[in-house]
């Protein structure tokens, strides 16, 4: 045994010292080696580039192909070249400034193969607490536009330790933008695709979802990690500043299409010595000239763990900047909703004024008491915007706020859909005022079109709908318009106003009269917006609410519900309800047969919003009837245990154990102040199942079995549920 301990202790100080030896070397051939706390860099002394990144605790080398680091990329188009990017692998740095904490590399000038500009360059790499911050100022004094600003820079990846046990996350509002990217990279899906570059990239917009490039990001953050070796990567753009930026990826030196299994290229693909690896980054897009535009963090930081790890992290970090814990308003404590189409923007009416009472009593019945109205403005549902007044087709305006009263009357809230940054353009608004202050393209006006048909088919199949273009609310004149029509729908009698496709605000805007940056307008108009709408409405009425088609992160301080529809089994990314448990949602049943969409709301903690036959009917139409019914009962479980199950934190599948078939999914609520547990169990299947529910230091504890149409039962751990088709269960401990 002490021979051995020997052996162990002289072979573990000679690879010590071969290490130190082996970077010695590196040095003198051009390296720069910065030791910190957390971890050690390599730079190239010439570039400055990050070429070497080695994590301490837990200990794994991030960077394993040194000739694919970099810094930053940045792109200044110029007079007859639009693509005029200067590389920081092409650079000579001026100079590098170690600190205990990190580096700094300065660059005096920008130079490519075209030319040399007066641009100067400070980039910041420095140990910040548990993390690794990057941060870049760019000072530009030409007039030339700073377009693309691409840093923080993480090249030549090849995994967490085994590069095929390697997971990774972007979170998307239900799903994972990139679940696979080192096992099968999937590029191209954006715009122009791959076309113009020679190896494969991906990009993911924060916030962006809708257009070429497909959903967004609904946070700022993404995770690497591999359960194997119980390790994660945390990636994070901090910037405080909300404007539209993108998480990019590159493989290199290229991927595989149409094959099995590992689209990535191996050793024997390509040519001796062919650097392979994965590259990330963050980009902006500030349109700076004449001035200094300053951007960061971005943040790196190793864990153990997997995402969950990760998102503990992100929210730590939003917290102290966006708030969102907040007493619960009324509008976050209404367990379901129904929702109905009025008119169409087709000239189908289906229901007047005087018929809203009678619908919401319908609601009523089955327990949803929150009523949102679609279609009641001039031109109906997405037609004739941003006319926020009754449309006299279908009562006068006396008639309009009589019905909201009776519905009020009734202990039924009614909610108005509206939009912030959507206008008709056929409307005689549009073409006298609006155009003015329409979201813009960087060549030509380019208005971007959407159109929701729904009475004719031509117009269902987007062959004749009326179409709608963007106006920023970062104009004033565009917010004055709106709120002081919605106050007076305030002072009519709504008690919140649903804002709909809010969450389309991933563009550049390019409106000469803008005050702000293109990459600025929508996205800091929707938040102004946002504010303004709730500051006017709550001087009307105290209790106003705020609902939003919006997933985007920082609105969530604004927006009491998010209004969202899941109509797949599985969340396949239940990243963002696992970080913003006090974040709340819709998920929506349109058809009679939606059980299983309305079982998702009780597993993931969800507001049921009906919306019978595609918002056409009401909750007690006989079709739509038994899914009213059954919707009632998952209300009458939900309130009884409503602190864990709809104001509790939502765990994923952390802190309980469920065997059981492959048609039975579970999630785990805990109390979010005070101490409980509740697993909830669906059998998504058309036949019986069983369920065997546990959890850590469970076994023999009393809890509460509690399912649809059937008595509670009490049982003790491990608790034997028997599930009907398509029905839910929930366990609760006593």
């Amino acid at each position: 045994m002490i021979f051995t301990s020997v052996l162990f202790c002289t072979f573990f100080i000679a690879a010590l010292m071969s290490a130190g030896a082996q970077h010695d070397a590196s040095a003198s051939d051009g390296t720069e080696i910065v030791q910190t706390r957390l971890c050690t860099l390599r730079l190239d002394r010439r570039s400055g580039d990050l070429i070497g990144l080695t994590w301490k605790d837990p200990a794994v080398e991030v960077i394993r192909e040194a000739r694919l680091g970099e810094n930053f990329r940045i792109l200044l188009p110029e007079p007859g070249y639009e693509a005029n990017y200067f590389h920081s692998q092409e650079q000579h740095c001026s100079r590098i400034e170690k600190t205990p904490d990190g580096v700094t590399c300065f660059y005096d000038s920008l130079r490519n193969g075209r030319a040399t500009v007066d641009v100067k360059v400070q980039y910041n790499i420095r140990v910040v607490r548990d993390h690794l911050e990057f941060s870049i100022e760019v000072e530009n004094p030409t007039r030339l536009p700073v377009v693309e600003v691409f840093f923080g820079i993480i090249g030549g990846q090849q995994g967490l330790v085994n590069r095929l046990d390697t997971e990774s996350l972007v979170p998307g509002v239900n799903s994972n933008l990139a679940p696979d990217v080192f096992r099968s990279f999937v590029g191209g899906g954006y715009g122009g695709g791959n076309l113009g570059i020679r190896y494969s990239a991906a990009g993911f917009s924060y916030p962006r979802f809708y257009g070429a490039w497909g959903p967004g990001m609904a946070m700022s953050w993404m995770e690497f990690y591999n359960r194997k070796a119980d390790m994660g990567l945390y990636y994070a753009n901090h910037d405080v500043v909300s404007r539209l930026s993108t998480l990019y990826f590159e493989l290199r030196p290229f991927s595989k299409t149409a094959v099995i299994g590992d689209t990535w290229p191996t050793p024997a693909d390509v040519p001796a010595g062919e650097p392979i690896g994965f590259t990330m980054g963050w980009l902006n897009y500030p349109y700076t000239r004449n001035g200094t535009f300053r951007s960061g963090p971005v943040v790196l930081q190793m864990h153990r763990g997997d995402w969950h790890e990760g998102s503990k992290l992100y929210r730590a970090w939003f917290d102290q900047h966006f708030p969102v814990r907040r007493p619960p308003s009324w509008l976050r404590k209404e367990m379901a909703w129904q929702s109905i189409l009025i008119s169409s923007p087709e000239d189908v009416i289906l229901y007047k004024f005087k018929d809203l009472p009678k619908l919401a009593a319908d609601a009523k019945k089955y327990g949803a008491t929150t009523f949102e109205i679609v279609g009641w403005q001039i031109g109906g549902q997405d037609r004739g915007y941003p006319q926020y007044t009754p449309d006299p087709r279908l009562g006068t305006p006396e008639e309009f706020r009589r019905a909201l009263a009776e519905i009020k009357r009734m202990g039924v809230h009614p909610i108005l859909m509206t939009n912030i940054q959507f206008a008709d353009t056929a409307t005689s608004l549009f073409k006298d005022k609006l155009h003015r202050y329409t979201v813009r393209g960087r060549w030509a006006d380019d208005l971007p079109l959407w159109a929701w048909g729904e009475g004719t088919i031509s117009a269902r199949i987007d062959l004749t709908p009326h179409n709608m273009t963007l106006i920023s609310p970062a104009h004033p004149e565009v917010r004055k318009l709106l709120v002081d029509q919605f106050t007076e729908l305030v002072k009519d009698g709504a008690e919140c106003l649903q804002v709909d496709k809010a969450n389309i605000i991933g563009r550049l805007d390019f409106n000469p009269a803008l005050n702000t940056s293109p990459d600025r307008s929508l996205i800091e108009g929707q938040l102004a917006m946002l504010k303004d709408i709730q500051r006017e409405g709550r001087k009307v009425n105290p209790e106003f609410a705020l609902a939003g088609e919006i997933w985007w992160d920082r609105a969530f301080p604004l927006v009491d519900v998010s209004y969202m529809r899941m109509n797949d089994i599985d969340m396949h990314s239940p990243a963002l309800r696992y970080t913003f448990p006090e974040w709340m949602a819709t998920i929506c049943a349109e058809g009679p047969g939606d059980f299983n969409v309305m079982n998702n709301g009780m597993r993931y903690g969800l507001v049921w919003a009906v919306q019978p036959r595609h918002y056409n009917d009401s909750m007690d139409e006989p079709l739509t009837r038994p899914l009213s019914e059954y919707v009632r009962e998952l209300i009458r479980i939900r309130a009884k245990h409503k602190e864990l199950l709809f104001h509790g934190r939502f765990r994923d599948t952390l802190g309980a154990s469920v065997k059981a078939g492959s048609d039975i999914r579970y999630s785990v609520f805990e109390g979010m102040e005070e101490p409980g547990k509740a697993c909830v169990v669906v059998n998504y299947g058309n036949r019986e199942a069983t369920a065997e529910v546990t959890w850590p230091g469970g076994a023999g504890r009393q809890v509460v079995v509690l399912r649809p149409f059937q008595q509670d039962v009490v049982e003790n751990l491990p608790a034997r549920v028997r599930l009907a088709p398509r029905t839910c269960a929930v366990v609760v401990q006593k």
